[in-house]
């Protein structure tokens, strides 16, 4: 994958696929039940597609031209793995849904396909090192991140299939994806590179980011740090501003309590619990017969250590 409209479709790809996955499924029995499991695995088809289709072009357009770039052919095939698992995923969800069901598969089943698909893009960035001093490696390491946020979250699903955090995880995973995606398009194809470096192109697939001097590697790598945490930041504070306006739109509800004496209506017989004070020597003994007249009995002792009644009815 090379150039700013690859990069630019697969940010905004992520970025989608992240805001379905953090749609709740509803249990409810209706048409629009399965809506977020379509739009999930719909997405995800397309951008997958999108991937291989974009392998395919460059390994041709390599091979067409007889480049002399011994990994001009070889770069568009390691990426063809991920692609093809994440392909695989997206259309067995697709083929599982109701009411065709053709290809019926468990949820964990499909979970387990996602833990692979991001397992292989792990490695497949991992090993992405064609220049030791290239700036992308940077950004590709930094972009190991999300992803293992992405494989340790599918986990989680895995194991808690019913449980709402792990999915909302992968659903930030996913976002961090889709922002660095974009991050990298305009700092690799655009004049918002470093200053200072240029990228060098051998085939479409195999690019490098070179810099003039030894300070403007170290800058470069520095501000590639930088934008990594700026997006982690606006990561965070929009999903604590999400879940704000969703925290203050629920309903509270602040009469949870009954009085006193309807506590002790609910019993069938008589009920006594005891009231420590922080005086000494100090304790009321409340009484209550549990009739419908609400008879309530308090024992206090005063100040020469009589028991007094006190009786409301």
């Amino acid at each position: 994958m090379s150039g700013l409209l690859p990069f630019f479709v697969a940010g905004l790809g992520f970025l989608f696929i992240s805001a379905v996955e953090s749609i709740p499924f509803s249990s409810a029995p209706s048409r629009s039940r399965y809506l977020p499991l379509r739009l999930r695995y719909t997405s995800s088809l397309t951008l997958s597609s999108l991937f291989l289709l974009s392998s395919l072009l460059s390994l041709s357009l390599s091979l067409s031209t007889h480049s002399h770039d011994p990994l001009g052919a070889s770069l568009p095939l390691s990426s063809l793995a991920a692609s093809s698992f994440f392909l695989l995923y997206s259309l067995s969800g697709l083929l599982s849904l109701p009411p065709l069901s053709l290809l019926p598969l468990p949820s964990s089943f499909l979970d387990l396909l996602a833990f692979f698909s991001f397992s292989l893009q792990f490695i497949f960035f991992y090993l992405r090192r064609k220049d030791l001093d290239g700036i992308e490696n940077r950004y590709f390491d930094l972009l190991l991140v999300p992803i293992l946020l992405c494989i340790l979250s599918t986990l989680l699903i895995i194991s808690f299939p019913t449980s709402l955090v792990p999915r909302l995880a992968r659903a930030a995973g996913l976002a961090l994806q889709g922002t660095w995606f974009l991050q990298m398009a305009f700092s690799f194809f655009t004049s918002a590179i470093s200053h200072g470096c240029d990228i060098h192109h051998k085939s479409r697939a195999n690019y490098t980011i070179k810099c003039k001097t030894h300070e403007d590697y170290h800058r470069a790598r520095a501000i590639a740090t930088l934008q990594f945490n700026c997006h982690l930041a606006l990561l965070i504070v929009t999903a604590t501003v999400i879940y704000g306006l969703l925290a203050r739109n629920k309903p509270s509800n602040h009469n949870g309590y009954r009085p006193l004496n309807k506590e002790l209506q609910m019993g069938t017989g008589i009920s006594t619990f005891t009231l420590d004070s922080d005086e000494e020597d100090t304790e009321i003994v409340v009484e209550s017969n549990g009739h419908e007249s609400g008879h309530v009995a308090l024992h206090a002792p005063d100040q020469n250590g009589t028991v007094e009644k006190i009786s409301r009815d």
